[in-house]
């Protein structure tokens, strides 16, 4: 099978080669000088195919670690990351094996850094909604909050003590306004009461 290159000034100095019916890659000039490629021109599918693994996959593990040495990235998260810039699914996905296979990204790793981390800000449902929506796969997140049990009180304690001084006293309209709030962002009914009954008691 051959291809007709159409190539396509882009914003930096970068062209993009772009066989007709597939996805394009970006060359940069000199590469395109150096292979002698001219619009117009007919390549065979090997050699858009070593043109891909000589430039083009190189570029988007380069670019993938670059993106991970800014900010921990979820395999989904990374991966819209690297298809925002680069017109070549094959090399994106090629990206996203080498820094799996280097351990680089591993969603069952940063789903439970995200909950340690925000397990004493958030409600595990609403961790839970975020990694879910991050790309964490469901089996992923099972497993997690399986291990994980039910949130504890010293995770809950500090936002119920300070959600609660808004009030003049912890009367009955009180603690049923903290008890919806709380349970509309996903924390044990059960739990919430039982802070507010200790609460009370010290008081």
């Amino acid at each position: 099978m051959e291809f007709v290159i159409h190539m396509y000034e882009t914003k930096g100095k970068k062209i993009c080669v772009k066989p007709e019916y597939e996805e394009g890659i970006y060359l940069y000039p000199g590469e395109i000088r150096k292979q002698k490629l001219a619009d117009g021109d007919r390549i065979s599918e090997e050699t858009f195919c070593r043109l891909r693994e000589e430039y083009a996959v190189p570029r988007a593990r380069k670019r993938a670690l670059g993106i991970l040495v800014k900010k921990d990235c979820t395999e989904q998260e990374l991966r819209e990351k690297l298809a925002a810039s680069l017109n070549d699914s094959f090399s994106v996905e090629r990206a996203l094996d080498f820094v799996k296979e280097q351990g680089y990204v591993n969603d069952e790793n940063y789903a439970k850094e995200y909950l340690y981390y925000k397990k004493g800000r958030k409600s595990y449902r609403q961790i839970r909604m975020e990694l879910s929506r991050k790309g964490i796969a469901g089996h992923i997140l099972d497993a997690l909050f399986e291990e994980a049990g039910s949130q504890e009180e010293e995770d809950i304690r500090p936002h119920v003590i300070k959600y609660i001084r808004k009030f003049p006293e912890l009367d009955a309209v009180a603690v049923q306004k903290t008890c919806a709030h709380f349970y509309r962002k996903g924390y044990p009914a059960g739990l919430i009461r039982k802070i507010l009954e200790e609460t009370r008691e010290e008081d």
